[in-house]
């Protein structure tokens, strides 16, 4: 392989690959980005085996082939060159040559032959959507993805597809977040299958502003990202109902202005020491009355004016998993849908496809 390409465009293809290799790869050979020349093109592939990311741009090939570079050297060489072009070398011994200005490189690298290759994946049934809309829903549940490597299904985003309808759901355990996609084409029936979080951090990265189409798999998903094409497999195992946790009816109702609730949160809950502080909220006629308090700080209280119908009631939250969904809308207004202290709630807006069921947390007795 033989190869001249401009540094800005090689820069901003291995920036999208890089971020894929492992830190503590389980081969060697995992550790490089394996480096394709043909026809005028330059491919660039990392892989750690459950994921992987492959981008190309326009090359000039004097000799095509494949390379497979050192990961690490090689994204810092090409990051921190200046502009104009490089030139990539390989030589029979699978050392590699490159040229950037002034400077030159001898990098050891690996036999492309050792380097794994997707599974091949059918094109023939796909999904597109908006990248932005993609993007959105994978902001709106990504924060609430479970932790707990003892139940994988929740550790990933849950990707739902029935009569058309796309629906992305992820929840720990404590709460909910399910975003619905309103415009979907394609020619593919109901299907289901679980991201893995890192996919999904992936994604959000990658994502362009055009349109993006996904091709499904039963234990695998490719997604096509304009010049970028990312894989990954799939979460094994079946995920919760997630409908039947949704609330319909509700007791009390209270809408009140996103920011105001917001702001109250965050300057309340700094009197905690706890890095998932609980708030406490009195519901009241015209406002709801936020407080929290800790032996070592002291204690904190607020009024939010709020539009309050149906039962008055007393009950607490997590204020950090309040604050993280409201962070990720953009609403004017947000309505708490409540039935009882320990009920789930639910946190929506009439138009908006996104919802969010919370657990409150038992109030202390005394």
């Amino acid at each position: 392989m033989d190869i001249e390409v401009d540094l800005g465009r090689i820069r901003e293809v291995v920036t999208k690959v890089y971020r894929i290799i492992s830190g503590r790869p389980v081969l060697p050979v995992l550790s490089g980005i394996l480096c394709e020349a043909e026809e005028g093109e330059l491919k660039l592939t990392a892989t750690d085996y459950e994921i992987g990311v492959f981008s190309r741009c326009q090359a000039k090939v004097k000799k095509s082939g494949s390379a497979v570079l050192p990961g690490k050297v090689f994204y810092h060489i090409i990051r921190s060159a200046g502009s104009g072009t490089t030139r990539i070398t390989a030589l029979p011994d699978h050392t590699v040559e490159v040229r950037v200005g002034k400077g030159y490189y001898k990098l050891s690298g690996f036999p492309p032959s050792d380097f794994p290759l997707f599974p091949p994946l059918s094109q023939e049934f796909s999904l597109s959507m908006e990248g932005a809309e993609l993007k959105e829903a994978l902001l709106q549940t990504y924060f609430s993805v479970s932790k707990d490597e003892m139940r994988p299904p929740l550790t990933g985003i849950f990707m739902n597809l029935q009569v058309g309808k796309l629906h992305f759901v992820s929840t720990d355990g404590h709460r909910l977040s399910v975003r619905k996609i309103k415009e979907v084409e394609g020619n593919v029936g109901d299907w289901q299958g679980i991201i893995p979080a890192k996919t999904a951090s992936e994604l959000l990265r990658l994502v362009p502003s055009g349109r993006v189409r996904i091709f499904p798999g039963k234990g695998e998903i490719l997604i096509e990202l304009g010049e970028t094409f990312l894989f990954s497999r799939l979460i094994e195992g079946e995920y919760p109902k997630y409908e039947q946790v949704i609330p319909q009816e509700f007791t009390t109702e209270v809408e009140l202005s996103r920011s105001e609730f917001m702001g109250s949160l965050e300057r309340v809950s700094l009197v905690s020491t706890l890095p998932s502080p609980v708030v406490e909220m009195v519901l009241k006629e015209d406002e709801v009355e936020i407080s929290c308090q800790s032996p070592e700080v002291g204690m904190a209280r607020e009024e939010v004016g709020a539009s309050v119908s149906g039962e008055r009631i007393t009950l607490a939250f997590n204020a950090r998993y309040l604050l993280e969904a409201l962070r990720v809308v953009d609403w004017e207004k947000v309505r708490l849908g409540l039935s009882g202290e320990l009920s789930p709630a639910k946190v929506f807006e009439e138009s908006s496809p996104f919802q969010y069921v919370i657990m409150p947390v038992k109030l202390r007795e005394g």
